[in-house]
């Protein structure tokens, strides 16, 4: 930074250059003009630090929050020179935490000062979302939270949207009895998005990110790849949009080198012994 000088300090508060004026906090050089100036400090604290924190001309800033938490990493620097007054300092941190929206940030200002109003509901509000610690008999290198909070309604629901689809998954698990079968895996778990995107058309790279397939069998043996894959139809799947999706599903993963096998029953009072019999006889 260019040499300041005394007028240049006064013109820069007079003209609110609030910017300027933490550029010279943060220059020890020009800084040190401040310290040697006694009529510069009051005036540093009466226009600046007040108005900083109290007044209403940096607040209409987008920088405001910028500028006051560049004002605390000078502050608590061991390399600045530049050292608010304790009052002045507990102004600023409460003015921090005023401003940031971030919980877990204004956390860290606010303990500096947890008797302070707006700092106890900051420090009450990061507690509450805090998890709540699990004590166990591996506690010495283990760490286990769960969530708290809980509603009192159970909002899960089952991975299976019918009977039909959960005894298909339970036929194809009887079938492939040594390998773990998962329902309604998403894509991106299974196959490499970033090695297949190239190959994706638009509408099949959308598919993709929305899309899920049945039934996935993967060898445990293997690294838990997959091996196989399952749909099961019905006559829903025989309506247009249906259709679309399903051929979309069909491309994804003939382009990643995977055959999908479609089963659908003949017969309405088709049981899981009868998916059973399909899924064996698709697979010779």
């Amino acid at each position: 930074m260019a040499k300041i000088e005394r007028e240049d300090i006064f013109k820069f508060v007079n003209e609110k250059q609030w910017l300027k004026l933490i550029g010279i906090f943060s220059d020890n050089i020009a800084y040190n003009v401040v310290l040697a100036e006694p009529m510069l400090q009051p005036l540093i604290d009466k226009y600046f630090i007040d108005e900083l924190v109290g007044g209403l001309a940096m607040q209409t800033d987008v920088s405001y929050k910028y500028y006051l938490q560049n004002i605390h990493q000078i502050h608590v620097s061991k390399k600045h020179n530049f050292k608010l007054s304790s009052e002045n300092y507990r102004k600023l941190v409460v003015k921090i935490v005023q401003v940031e929206s971030n919980v877990d940030h204004a956390y860290n200002y606010a303990k500096e000062f947890p008797e302070e109003p707006v700092c106890q509901e900051i420090i009450a509000k990061f507690n509450e979302c805090k998890p709540v610690v699990v004590a166990h008999s591996q506690d010495h290198n283990l760490y286990v939270t769960e969530n708290k909070n809980l509603g009192n309604v159970d909002y899960t629901i089952s991975l299976f949207k019918s009977n039909q689809e959960y005894h298909f998954f339970k036929a194809v698990r009887e079938v492939f009895p040594t390998f773990f079968v998962l329902p309604n895996v998403a894509f991106g778990a299974v196959i490499d998005i970033q090695a297949l995107k190239p190959q994706l058309s638009k509408e099949e790279l959308n598919h993709f990110y929305s899309g899920l397939i049945d039934c996935v069998v993967i060898d445990t043996e293997n690294n838990y790849r997959p091996v196989s894959f399952f749909e099961l139809d019905s006559p829903y799947h025989d309506n247009a949009l249906q259709k679309a999706k399903d051929s979309l599903k069909d491309s994804i993963l003939a382009k990643a080198g995977k055959k999908l096998l479609r089963i659908r029953r003949t017969e309405i009072q088709s049981s899981e012994q009868d998916f059973v019999r399909y899924i064996r006889e698709s697979l010779k």
